[in-house]
């Protein structure tokens, strides 16, 4: 026999009663009457330390009883799984391990689990909301961070027209286009945006010494178009987006995050991975179209000189973002002499 609280489920009034078990029935006596029910009717609660055991009645009432006076034999066959929870929690070294398990499988989830789901959801993401998600950033960097560009016109043409006949001879390529903007606040620069603008300022522009450099570093900018790299960098730092929007299946509500990309362009940095994969995009596609990678070269130590932090990979700036320049070079090199042996017979 144990103490309980019964509550007859029409009023809050809490009657003080004995509680025991009788072959298959639960009984209990309160001051004044006895009660019982068959043991199959009553559905216990699940042990929790710290919470009531609760026994509901088939009419509304319940019985309280204290979480650890409860014979483990009056409901043997409830919440087994409960009853392995409530062992555990009573143990410090299962408590430790829990600590660990959690700990890990959330550090793991962020490590591999949330950049997994970004970039699935980056590749099979609608069309139409990665243009609309470009327009929104390049709208909000407008008159900020870009300004009108003060190339000649002639300049613009002659570098668009090239830019469209190298893009579109690359198989696979979404819809892209160029722009070109003065910036004193990015300085020689260039990034795409989700929509296929491929956007250059002046200075960057100015510093590249010949037209083959200005097509590697299109390459190189293509090349985060085609793996969708600059949406991937924001969808993985915004976990609980992606986690939401894949569990409830409205990617829709995703375009919100338009407005972390102008930040990530301005503040971060693509990850490594990603500035090799551009990089090795751009070595194989200057050299599917005739034009040795070590125009990619040149490209660099253009930019070396008008910006000496380039080398260092100190800054926030465009290949300042993109470090160890030196293996960068090597590997440029690497694929130019594999261009060169290619063609040596041509």
């Amino acid at each position: 026999m144990i103490p309980g609280v019964f509550f007859d489920g029409r009023s809050s009034h809490a009657i003080h009663v004995d509680v025991w078990r009788d072959g298959d029935s639960l009984k209990w006596r309160g001051p004044s009457r006895e009660y019982a029910v068959s043991l199959v009717v009553v559905e216990p609660s699940a042990r929790v330390i710290g919470v009531p055991f609760v026994l509901h009645l088939p009419d509304g009432a319940h019985i309280q009883v204290d979480h650890d006076l409860l014979p483990a034999d009056w409901f043997a066959d409830s919440h087994r799984l409960e009853r392995v929870v409530d062992w555990l929690e009573r143990r410090w070294p299962a408590a430790l391990i829990g600590i660990f398990v959690v700990v890990t499988t959330l550090g793991a989830l962020f490590e591999f689990g949330l950049p997994w789901g970004a970039d699935r959801l980056a590749m099979n993401m609608p069309h139409a909301l990665e243009v609309s998600m470009g327009r929104q950033s390049l709208a909000v960097l407008e008159g900020r961070a870009l300004l009108p560009t003060r190339l000649s016109l002639d300049r613009r043409q002659h570098l668009q027209a090239i830019f469209q006949h190298f893009a579109d001879r690359l198989t696979g390529m979404p819809p892209v286009q160029i722009r070109f903007y003065a910036s004193p606040l990015l300085g020689a620069n260039a990034f795409a945006l989700p929509d296929g603008s491929v956007v250059f300022t002046d200075a960057l522009v100015r510093a590249l010494p010949d037209d083959q450099a200005f097509i590697a570093v299109t390459a190189h900018e293509l090349g985060h178009q085609a793996h969708h790299h600059m949406l991937r960098l924001v969808l993985r730092s915004s976990g609980v987006v992606i986690v939401g929007s894949m569990l409830m299946g409205d990617v829709a509500s995703i375009g919100g995050l338009a407005s972390g990309i102008p930040i990530f362009l301005l503040d971060s940095h693509y990850l490594r991975a990603f500035e090799e994969d551009a990089d090795s995009f751009a070595f194989n596609a200057l050299a599917s179209q005739g034009i040795d990678p070590a125009a990619f070269v040149r490209a660099i130590q253009a930019l070396e000189r008008v910006r000496p932090e380039v080398g260092r990979g100190d800054g926030l700036r465009y290949l300042s973002s993109h470090p160890l320049t030196a293996e960068r070079i090597a590997r440029a090199n690497a694929a130019s002499r594999a261009f060169q042996l290619a063609h040596a017979g041509h």
